[in-house]
């Protein structure tokens, strides 16, 4: 599709950081690609990549020749998850954005709903893998314990009945990608730093139920024990700068 923002409709932009994602990025790329054309989207595709060894850039490149809406971006550093995604988010071109992962974990038909509910007028679409209607498959059992067990205290200390703060897999409109400016989180704790600044800056959000599965190939860089402390930090920065945010109005 083109990418004219001047023409009628929203333009949406994907954000896909990927580091050493060779073996699976290209599936991956296209099978979002075909659908998001099916279902006849305005968008662009930005795959991030965060300083890959492997040839994820070179495949990148390649089908960006053949399928103009797919863009190759370069993170030149410090690496990271939330730093590829801060580069995304930099560079975007669309009137919302949604954050996925490279890995083929996040459903094009659940990016596609996303889309539909920021036509429909809401500010951000949360996913959600823990609701009714959502299909979740291979999650790993110690990951899926301390998720249940971090998603229900950001639910008390946020105050919003809402299952799955640490889902990277969010819609945002540009207006509030903005407004949370600056990002402060470098790897996985940005999905906190994300969510809770949405929420608490009182943007108007629907929740989805989303599919996910486990990668078919490559290697995740996703450890649940190390990031227990930088979700707890990005947390209190959130909180602490809302509250002086409210102070000086």
């Amino acid at each position: 599709m083109a990418e004219d923002r001047g023409q009628d409709g929203l333009l949406f932009s994907i954000v896909m950081p990927a580091y050493n994602e060779e073996a699976v990025i290209g599936k991956t790329l296209r099978d979002l690609s075909d659908h998001l054309e099916a279902e006849g989207f305005r968008y662009e595709i930005l795959a991030v990549d965060d300083g890959s060894a492997d040839r994820t850039g070179e495949i990148v490149t390649a089908l960006a020749a053949e399928r103009p809406a797919i863009r190759l971006v370069r993170n030149p550093g410090p690496g990271g998850y939330g730093f590829a995604i801060r580069r995304g988010l930099d560079v975007y071109r669309g009137d919302a954005v949604v954050i996925v992962t490279a890995d083929g974990a996040d459903a094009p038909k659940d990016v596609a709903a996303y889309f539909r509910a920021i036509e429909a007028g809401h500010d951000c679409a949360f996913g959600s893998r823990f609701s009714g209607g959502a299909k979740v498959s291979g999650y790993p059992p110690l990951k899926l314990v301390m998720n249940r067990l971090a998603n229900a205290f950001l639910s008390l200390v946020l105050r919003r009945r809402y299952d799955d703060f640490t889902n990277g897999f969010k819609c945002y409109r540009r207006e509030v990608i903005e407004a949370m400016r600056p990002f402060v989180a470098g790897q996985f704790n940005i999905t906190i730093e994300l969510a809770a600044k949405a929420i608490l800056g009182g943007w108007r959000y629907v929740v989805i139920p989303n599919d996910w599965t486990e990668r078919e190939a490559g290697t995740s860089n996703f450890r649940v024990l190390r990031l227990i402390k930088p979700y707890f930090m990005t947390l209190i920065y959130c909180l602490s700068e809302d509250y002086l945010k409210k102070v000086r109005r």
